[in-house]
């Protein structure tokens, strides 16, 4: 089919490709149980996952990280995570006055586990829908769910995580912004 206006092509592609991501989440979320556990590099992870998200007039990423960071985890896994971590960061949680969303992304260490907290600097989410966040298909208040996508990406976080003995606590921070803090076994 061709079509002669360029506004109309735009479009048409746009849907296309929110189409196509979709259906990518949909498969994420489908994808088969099978995880490789092993001893990875989580900061090195982390790092490659943050520099997808280039455009600074949308997302800019601070990581406070040592250079290595092991832990037991999948590499695939763990990158789906924080790939939709900062992607959900990307589309809901702007700040209001500059339109960017600024995540920090931080660690803990505790006995034998990591936690990794990524906090944005959006509007966060009523306390009471908190818990919602990780349901398929659920979509927040209007201001965290202006944007267009599957309602999967917080789905395929909780679910990846279980897959490697991990956990997902999702919290407001006290100012604003919604906090992630991701668990995971330390590895030597």
């Amino acid at each position: 089919i061709s079509v002669a206006d360029d506004d109309a092509r735009r479009n048409m592609a746009s849907d296309i490709d929110q189409l196509d991501n979709i259906i990518d989440k949909f498969m994420d979320y489908a994808r088969p149980e099978e995880t490789r556990v092993q001893a990875v590099d989580l900061a090195q992870i982390i790092e490659r996952e943050a520099t997808a998200f280039r455009d600074t007039s949308q997302i800019r990423i601070s990581l406070k990280l040592p250079p290595t960071l092991k832990v037991w985890g999948d590499d695939t896994d763990l990158g789906r995570i924080f790939s939709n971590l900062f992607e959900n960061a990307r589309r809901y949680g702007r700040g209001a006055e500059s339109g960017v969303a600024r995540v920090q992304v931080s660690h803990v260490q505790t006995g034998d586990s990591i936690i990794i907290a990524v906090r944005d600097n959006g509007p966060g989410v009523p306390p009471e829908k908190l818990q919602q966040l990780t349901t398929p298909f659920f979509r927040g208040d209007t201001a965290r769910t202006a944007a267009t996508g599957a309602g999967l990406g917080l789905a395929i976080v909780k679910k990846a995580l279980q897959r490697i003995g991990g956990e997902l606590t999702l919290s407001n921070a006290s100012d604003s912004g919604l906090i992630a803090h991701i668990r995971l076994k330390r590895a030597a």
